[in-house]
């Protein structure tokens, strides 16, 4: 039995849900058992706050049972979340045997959803709940695999090459997923220690990888560089020529942070980071590529239509600016029944533009909204 805090994967309990694994005393006796609800947002936090335990053997074995491929009939929403509660044990085990078979295996999954449930994908990283610092490392580096793998396919680059990129986005932040959880939470200046870790990340993930048996010298190199900037003036050594894969993970690691919310700073809204990125990185191709994968409301935006609805985006469009929506809110800001499908290409439906998070007074869910039931 090998015990973690519970704080380590407390992204995966959800109140009015029930406990996903056991919940263990430091000798490890069973507290609260696997499937006992958790009624309120209050246990939640209770629970994270006790100072108990989770069996990580445990919580390993029920996330490979959920990823094993054996339940096609598994909606995509579910298969994410799966996926979630996998890579919170993996990325902070690289030092088990088996780590970098599995890493791939998750990167494989991923680019096939880029392919396969474009949309979706790009739905659960702009919908992420930024209120969840505990998670911040981890969804982060799920976040970037996701945007590299839906990139590069757009990139057209080959199969291997994508491998090598997603790896490179799961693994970049090895040595320090808790402290960007925990800087996330209170903002601020880094202490010196803290400073010193974030500089030196890169080199030690390379070393772990390493240590695990990776010889892909891209994925490699990917992560070595991928805080270099073009130019120099990038860490840990100022290259002036990072690498391509390097770059394009670099400027999905800043269009992530601009939509996050940290240490008390308000993220961006999906298309106004996309545009603050294509500006700060001076059009360079690979932001450009991300502006135009995204479009002006990728899935996950909330917006106003032109009936005076509030709708949150599906699906991209014919074009950038008229996405296949699901209305949630009539034009008196009552709560529909249903989400009921619309075109924003007819008139009628058209984007007025973007609604603030203020205004949504229903609770969103992804299996409604991308149920094929509730069309208008």
């Amino acid at each position: 039995m090998k015990l973690v805090p519970i704080q380590q994967v407390g992204g995966h309990i959800k109140a009015g849900s029930p406990l996903p694994f056991g919940v263990r005393d430091a000798e490890g006796k069973l507290l609260l058992a696997k499937g006992q609800m958790v009624p309120s947002e209050q246990m939640r936090e209770a629970l994270l706050n006790r100072g108990v335990f989770v069996d990580m053997e445990e919580l390993r074995d029920t996330s490979v049972r959920g990823n094993d491929g054996s339940t096609g009939s598994q909606d995509f929403f579910a298969r994410w979340e799966a996926l979630q509660t996998r890579l919170s044990v993996l990325l902070r085990t690289p030092q088990e045997t088996l780590f970098l078979p599995r890493v791939k295996e998750c990167a494989a999954q991923l680019i096939g959803w880029a392919e396969r449930f474009t949309d979706q994908l790009l739905f659960v990283v702009v919908r992420h709940d930024h209120s969840r610092h505990e998670v911040y490392g981890l969804a982060h580096l799920l976040h970037a695999a996701a945007v590299s793998a839906v990139l590069s396919r757009r990139l057209g680059w080959t199969p291997e090459r994508q491998r090598s990129l997603v790896g490179a986005a799961l693994t970049m932040n090895l040595s320090i997923i808790d402290l960007q959880g925990r800087l996330a939470s209170r903002g601020g200046k880094l202490a010196p220690p803290q400073r010193a870790a974030i500089d030196r990340h890169p080199d030690e993930a390379v070393a772990w990888l390493r240590g695990a048996g990776l010889d892909d010298a891209e994925w490699l190199s990917a992560v070595a560089e991928h805080h270099e900037q073009p130019g120099g003036g990038g860490y840990p050594k100022g290259l002036a020529e990072p690498a391509e894969t390097a770059q394009l993970l670099r400027l999905a690691d800043i269009f992530l942070a601009k939509l996050a919310s940290r240490g008390g700073r308000a993220g961006l809204p999906a298309p106004q980071a996309a545009k603050s990125l294509y500006t700060d990185a001076k059009a360079h191709p690979f932001a450009a590529s991300l502006v135009k994968e995204f479009g002006l409301f990728p899935p996950g935006t909330l917006v106003k239509l032109a009936s005076g609805e509030i709708a949150v985006a599906i699906r991209r469009g014919a074009a950038g600016n008229t996405p296949i929506v699901a209305a949630v809110m009539n034009r008196h800001g009552d709560a529909l029944g249903a989400p009921v499908r619309r075109d924003t290409a007819h008139a009628e439906h058209a984007v007025a533009g973007l609604a603030g998070a203020e205004l949504l007074r229903v609770k969103l869910s992804p299996h409604q909204l991308y149920d094929g039931r509730y069309e208008a």
